[in-house]
């Protein structure tokens, strides 16, 4: 039997972070993921890449990685600058050490064989993109999931057949969805950021909100027995309003009212 832990999109929230180590250490996890977005944010990104440092985890890029490491830092936004002033050239490094999820998606056996074996696929976004949400669709200034056709469109015939779990991130929302008899696609949350606004332009939105009603850190736990994934979705209730406070001494609000309710603030 296989026993794996899926995090994702910590954003710098050291306090979610450890509360969801220290719910893992009573599950016998045999691997933990990082499937991205780690860092960014006006939270405490650098005290958090020491702290993810130190683990035996399997990390793969997310936009946000790609964005700090390349984008110049006059044109990040500024959750990525705050970020990317914070860094020393050691952590920097160690996040250009981070799985490409265009290889990660595709060669996943051949890259961490004795972790994960050789039917598991991993992305941060869609596997055609770090910054498609594959399991839900924004429409207005809200997202609903996505229907089969599209999540298939996003596939676009990138995962090999022999896939029978594909871990994505991005969207910040926990889902685990089935696709055919064989697939099951799981998004574990966010562990750091509960809600927020992007302006990412998508085919029948160009503003909406992203909102799961709760403050609580996530993650994903999947077992495999008898050749089938069985996925929990874990919601760990932590210290937020340090977290909270700690976004207003940065004049970051809107990160504020997110991390105490789960929703964004409505001028």
């Amino acid at each position: 039997m296989m026993r794996l832990a899926f995090v994702s999109d910590i954003h710098g929230n050291l306090a979610a972070l450890e509360a969801v180590i220290a719910d893992m250490s009573h599950r016998k996890i045999q691997c933990v993921v990082n499937l991205g977005d780690s860092l960014s944010g006006p939270l405490l990104p650098l005290e958090t890449a020491d702290r993810l440092k130190n683990l035996p985890w399997l990390h793969v890029a997310g936009n946000h990685e790609r964005q700090v490491l390349r984008v110049p830092i006059e044109r990040q936004n500024s959750s990525d600058a705050f970020t990317s002033k914070q860094l020393n050239p050691m952590t920097r490094h160690w996040l250009a050490e981070h799985a490409d999820p265009c290889d990660a998606r595709l060669h996943q056996a051949q890259m961490w064989p004795q972790h994960l074996g050789d039917d598991v696929a991993l992305c941060h976004g869609s596997p055609r993109s770090d910054v498609e949400y594959l399991l839900e669709t924004p429409v207005g200034e809200s997202a609903r999931l996505a229907s089969l056709a599209e999540i298939e469109e996003r596939l676009a015939g990138l995962v090999p057949g022999h896939i029978t779990l594909l871990a994505c991130g991005h969207s910040h929302v926990p889902r685990s969805v089935r696709c055919g008899s064989d697939l099951l696609i799981v998004n574990p949350g966010s562990v750091g950021l509960p809600a927020f606004e992007d302006d990412h332009p998508h085919p029948f939105s160009s503003f909406h909100r992203i909102e799961n009603g709760s403050p609580d850190a996530r993650y994903a736990v999947l077992e495999k027995s008898d050749g089938r994934w069985r996925c929990e979705l874990i919601s760990v209730p932590y210290d937020h309003e340090s977290m909270a406070l700690l976004a207003e001494q940065r004049q970051r609000h809107d990160w504020a009212h997110a991390l105490r309710t789960g929703r964004m603030p409505r001028a």
